[in-house]
């Protein structure tokens, strides 16, 4: 008998991330059912025994997105005891995150919206955790809790981090230039909002 560790993995498992493609390409309303078993090389009619709904699968790419990014940000936290070095951490892992998971951004962003009941409810609070672990260090460095306008500052910023594969390949700009220009864009934004020099 195999052990759970050596057994080899189902078709849905290897194939999970083609039905993150299908959504990120057409549009989580535009795919049905039957495309995304098409999509994952299983049957039409034993789809439900791997995926309990279309929605829940485009939860767990965002849940997946939110719950690395968190990861991201304690350790940031762990790593860096000053306000600063930390904001700067956190936005250099948002940035690096992009190249292994951009397709999971592009669900975040645009088909988050998709979801309903209790899954749109944690998709909110996975996002609003993070939203706080950006305004912590801020807060930090203008010695007061934000208000309602740099909360709302810190909201966008998320937002620009999430469409950074497309601002970049709107510019046609290298990676390396355009995590450059975003970081100074969300740095210009926040001492903005900070009313810093």
């Amino acid at each position: 008998m195999l052990e759970a560790s050596s057994a080899r993995p189902s078709r849905y498992l290897e194939n999970r991330h083609l039905a993150l493609a299908l959504f990120a390409e057409q549009g989580y309303g535009q795919v049905s059912m039957r495309d995304l078993a098409t999509q994952l090389g299983i049957r039409v009619g034993s789809i439900y025994h791997h995926v309990e709904s279309k929605e829940a699968l485009l939860f767990e790419f965002i849940e997946e997105l939110y719950e690395q990014l968190l990861d991201n940000a304690a350790l940031a936290a762990r790593r860096h005891a000053e306000p600063a070095a930390r904001l700067a951490a956190l936005i250099d892992a948002h940035l690096a995150l992009h190249e292994p998971m951009g397709l999971h951004f592009r669900l975040a962003e645009l088909e988050a919206r998709c979801l309903s009941g209790d899954r749109l409810e944690q998709a909110r609070d996975l996002r609003l955790a993070y939203e706080e672990a950006l305004l912590e260090p801020l807060q930090q460095l203008a010695g007061q809790p934000m208000d309602a306008a740099g909360r709302g500052a810190v909201a966008s910023i998320v937002s620009l981090l999430n469409q950074l594969p497309a601002w970049l390949d709107a510019g046609g700009l290298p990676a390396g230039q355009g995590r450059e220009l975003m970081t100074r864009m969300i740095l210009g934004t926040v001492r903005g909002v900070l009313r810093l020099p």
